[in-house]
């Protein structure tokens, strides 16, 4: 038995990172019988325990106690824990400035979720050569967030990341077309990462990551690549502390007229009153509320 690490995930072969190999390895019959119906027994970046075999394959025994997990609803109803990523220390929320146009709910959702998993966060800009930084990043930089503008074709601001990134295990979440892979790819070629044929209609680079998967960053640390996720419904949190996961609210704590105050149209928020002011970005504040809305809607939803 030897101790590693779920570096890939395809179908039910787990691809896991030992001292010494890289072993596909697959479930026990036990294992596959008592994990019938839910979630597979363990997630990219999970440390494992398992039997070495020959020719590169393994058995997969045992999942060891996570530190961290990057989770989304799945299901139907949004009521199934989904692990995109466990153990991670960062999440690299990365749009585009241009084709396609940025998509900041996205971002909001991706950072919310990186909070919700006690990650550090940050923001990449990328394609700037093709459109400047929009205005609403002042927002992301005024809540304390790391924002690089970066260019897979000129490098700029690859330095900045390459920094961020290293020595850790940090998660690249974007949607689709947003140039992911271009941007892994310029800040090492040797992962050589596929990247799709560009749209001519609407210039909006394909997609070509299907499934989460870690990559060594030179010098230490892990980069995880994600397919584009258009949109992904939050696991585990609640519509009444939903605010815990914006830093710039946080710092409003106990300054709102009631104590259980949701920053939405309550008499006497001091968000609110911010916002009015134009102290306070109206577009976080926006999206905010339509992830409060969302939250207590599920949370309303009858079980079926």
């Amino acid at each position: 038995m030897v101790k590693g690490r779920v570096v890939r995930i395809v179908g039910n072969e787990f691809h896991v990172e030992t001292a010494s190999a890289n072993l596909r390895c697959s479930l026990t019959n036990k294992v596959r019988r008592s994990r019938e119906g839910a979630n597979k027994p363990a997630a990219v970046g999970d440390e494992v325990e398992v039997e070495p075999g020959e020719a590169g394959e393994g058995t997969f025994l045992r999942t060891l106690p996570r530190k961290t997990k990057l989770c989304r609803a799945k299901g139907s109803q949004g009521r199934i824990e989904g692990v995109l990523v466990a153990n991670a220390e960062q999440v690299l929320a990365v749009f585009s400035a241009r084709s396609p146009d940025p998509d900041f709910r996205a971002v909001d959702r991706a950072l919310v979720m990186g909070e919700a998993g006690r990650m550090k966060c940050a923001i990449a800009i990328n394609k700037v050569d093709l459109a400047g930084p929009p205005p609403e990043v002042v927002a992301y930089r005024a809540a304390g967030y790391p924002v690089f503008e970066t260019c897979a074709v000129t490098g700029k601001g690859l330095d900045e990341v390459r920094a961020w990134i290293a020595g850790t295990t940090t998660v690249l979440m974007g949607p689709s077309g947003v140039g992911k892979s271009s941007l892994l790819n310029a800040i090492d070629p040797e992962w050589k990462r596929k990247v799709g044929a560009l749209s001519e209609k609407i210039e909006e680079g394909r997609h070509t990551t299907t499934w989460v998967e870690m990559l060594p960053l030179p010098g230490g640390g892990w980069i995880v690549d994600t397919p584009g996720i258009e949109s992904f419904g939050l696991w585990g949190l609640e519509a009444a502390h939903l605010s815990e996961y914006y830093p710039e609210m946080r710092a409003f704590e106990g300054k709102c007229k009631y104590r259980d105050c949701r920053h939405d149209s309550e008499p006497g928020c001091a968000v609110k009153a911010e916002v009015e002011s134009g102290a306070f970005s109206r577009r976080r504040w926006e999206g905010y509320q339509v992830l409060q809305r969302e939250l207590a809607a599920a949370e309303n939803a009858p079980r079926r």
